[in-house]
Parts: structure tokens; sequence; C-alpha cells
């Protein structure tokens, strides 16, 4: 049954929230739906279909929360997910809430990219300080310390949520998030490597090149959702290869993160919204590739390659010039290589923008003394590292004048 706040009295818009448990969804779907169809900048994370295979893989676990914001007239204009947890942080344990499809184990999540609040266009604000009343009407019995909402583009969400959270303390995490901008190349009538700087063309023509030799170069894509989980299976495998090799966990060791994958390429491949690609050099695999295809934008999700394959090649490199030239084909508009400032993606990309893992605490004593201990760490970090440089410059010194004593 849902549970109501009192409406919030905003400038231009008056919003009633309704919490849902999040065994809910299939009442909650129809209006999710109708919101998503609805919304400026909808992102593949919250499509419904997303959603639900987030909730059949998370729901038990994390015990989110659905929120409905309706106006007056009971018109849904708005939608989110809350996740609240308690974690320990040093000394403190944290009240966390989580927006929207995230608050799950860092190995286990599927990391959500292009956040935002889920909105009728021009609802932003009034839908953040709704939320924002809901958490502070709440309280009582659900105290929280810090607002988490990962992955977030500069844009109305963002900047409703640092209005309406103005008064607390602001933690951002800025990233870079790459991508190749089609439209742009298509109407210079430019192909993708010649927009390329001269060294980044000469290293991906001889990739392909000296792949050639080995045989005929050859993108396949999965036909249908067996084939997508087959390549799926094998991109895993190469990926855990080549991490393991690394010394590292890799992301499919975690069965829940396998688990919801397969999940989301069962519920969404017939809809065409998400690509399993195939790089073959003769009958050789050079790798695959998992992407998210939604709003005229393909995302580079996932990737699996053989290493072995040819010394000194570069077999992510050369996948991505073939993906890039198959959504141009397909008459994208961009090729997304999400976040992280990461070499290759720097090298292939033609255009970036910031990404933002922001969190914003309650101006609680527990949270002022919790920031307190993490300045005082930094700072003890910075000087001793101050320390370590000061001593090596010391002992160069040293030996340099030892060796002119000589």
């Amino acid at each position: 049954m849902a549970v109501l706040t009192k409406p919030l009295e905003c400038a231009k818009q008056q919003l009633t929230v309704e919490s849902h448990d999040w065994k809910a969804w299939p009442q909650i779907a129809k209006a999710w739906s109708t919101i998503t169809d609805a919304c400026e900048h909808p992102t593949f994370f919250l499509l419904p279909e997303a959603v639900e295979t987030w909730v059949a893989t998370f729901g038990a676990r994390l015990h989110p929360l659905f929120l409905l914001f309706r106006t007056r007239d009971r018109d849904s204009v708005g939608a989110c997910i809350i996740v609240r947890r308690t974690e320990r942080r040093g000394p403190f344990l944290v009240r966390r809430v989580y927006l929207n499809t995230a608050g799950e184990d860092e190995g286990d999540s599927p990391c959500i990219e292009y956040n935002e609040l889920l909105c009728m266009p021009g609802y932003e604000a009034s839908m953040a300080r709704a939320l924002r009343a809901h958490l502070d009407d709440q309280s009582a019995q659900h105290p929280w310390d810090e607002l988490q909402a990962p992955g977030m583009l500069d844009g109305p969400s963002l900047r409703a949520l640092q209005a309406t959270f103005g008064e607390a303390r602001e933690i951002d995490d800025v990233k870079a998030s790459y991508y190749v901008d089609l439209a742009e190349l298509r109407k210079r009538g430019k192909d993708y490597v010649d927009k390329l700087p001269s060294r980044e063309r000469t290293r991906l023509r001889q990739n392909i090149r000296k792949y050639s030799e080995i045989g005929e170069l050859q993108l396949d894509e999965a036909r249908t959702t067996l084939e997508a989980l087959e390549y799926l299976d094998a991109l895993a495998d190469l990926h855990q290869r080549t991490w393991t090799s690394r010394g590292e966990r890799g992301a499919f060791a975690s069965p829940t993160f396998y688990d919801y994958h397969r999940r989301l390429i069962g519920r969404c491949f017939s809809l065409g919204r998400v690509q399993l690609l195939r790089l073959r050099a003769g009958d050789e695999t050079i790798g695959y590739h998992y992407n998210f295809v939604f709003g005229g934008e393909s995302y580079f999700y996932q990737c699996g390659y053989d290493y072995a394959l040819g010394a000194k090649l570069s077999p992510g490199a050369t996948l991505h010039r073939f993906a890039i030239h198959r959504a141009a084909e397909q008459g994208l508009q961009k090729y997304e290589f999400m976040a992280g400032d990461v070499e290759y993606k720097r090298r292939l990309a033609t255009g970036s923008r910031k990404m933002h893992w922001i969190a914003w605490q309650a101006p609680t004593t527990k949270m002022k003394a919790f920031e307190l201990v993490r300045r005082t760490k930094r700072a003890l970090v910075g000087r001793i590292d101050e320390l370590r440089a000061a001593m090596v410059a010391s002992l160069r010194g040293l030996v340099m004048k030892l060796r002119g004593q000589e």
C-alpha cells in the first residue's frame, strides 16, 4: 500500500510523493514507462526493462523503494528508486540513500551511468524538492547521513539536486566520459579513422594489416537472444582470463553481476537495446564487445579480448574501430565509451563530457566529525608524501656528493 508524504509547496508546482515497496513493480511499471516515454533525455539504465531486470536481481537483497511524484490532479510526473544502506566508513556507520539503481555491493554492481531524475520535462526542480521533503519527513523513522547520486551528467537533474541540497556538504568525484560524435563525422563527410591523430591512424592501420595476415577480418553481430548469450559467455571467459592473469578479480567473477546481464540480454535483446559483437581474423576470434543501444547511441559496456592472438597488437582498439563503423552504418548519432579517464578512450574519442559521482552529506554532528577525520587523514597522507620526497631528494644529493669525493 502506498505511503503518502505531505504535499510540498513549491514556487511553481506542488507534488505529492508516494512510496511503494519494491514488490509493487508490476503496478508501478505502467506509470514508469509513461514517464520514460515523456522524459527529455531518458537513459538506458532507467528504462522499464532495465529497472525490471535490476529489481529481479537485487530487489530481495536491497529492498529498494519506488517513489512516484504526482501533481495535485494525481498525474504521475516523476519517478525514482531509493536504496537505503548503512555502511562502515572508518570508525563511522554512515546511513546512505542511493538514487535509482545503485547501492549494490561493489563487486556485484552494474554501475549505473547517465543517472537522472526521471520526470516530465520541466519538473526536475519540483521533483528534487519533493524528494528532499520526503527524506526529511521520513527522517524520524529512517534518518539519513548521505544522499548518493552516481553517474550524473551536467544538466537539469543535477542542477536541481544541487540547488535543493545546497546547504549540505557536496562531495563530487568527476570523471571524463568519452564519445565519438558520429553525426558530426557524417555531416562533415569524414571517415572515423581520418579524424584521429596521425599516430593513432598509423597504429590502427598497422593492427588491421597484421591481424589480416592471420585471416580476413569479419565483424559478427549476434542475431538471436541465444546467440547473444553465447557471445556473452565467450566474452566473460576472455575477460576473466585477462584480469585474473593481472592478479585482478574481473567483473564476471561475481555470479550476481553475471546473472544480471544474462537476464538483461534475455529481456532487452529482442527489443534491439543490447548488442553483442565478435571480431574474427579468419577462424580466430580477436574479441567481443557488449553494447547497449538506445536513443540513437551505442554505449560500449564490456569486453573480452584474446591478447595471445598476435604479439604486441591492440585487439581493443581494433574492435572499437569496427564497432564504431558498424554504429555509423546503422545511422547512430554517438558511440559512447562511457565514464573513465583511460588512455585508449582519450586516444580513440572525438569528444568528452563530465560525469559526476556526487554525494550530499547531511549537516549532522556525525558527518561533520566524519569530514574532519577525512580531511585530517588526507593532510597526513600529503605530509608523508612530502617528507618521503624530501628524504629521497636528500639521499640523492648525498649519493651525488659521495660520488664527487671518489
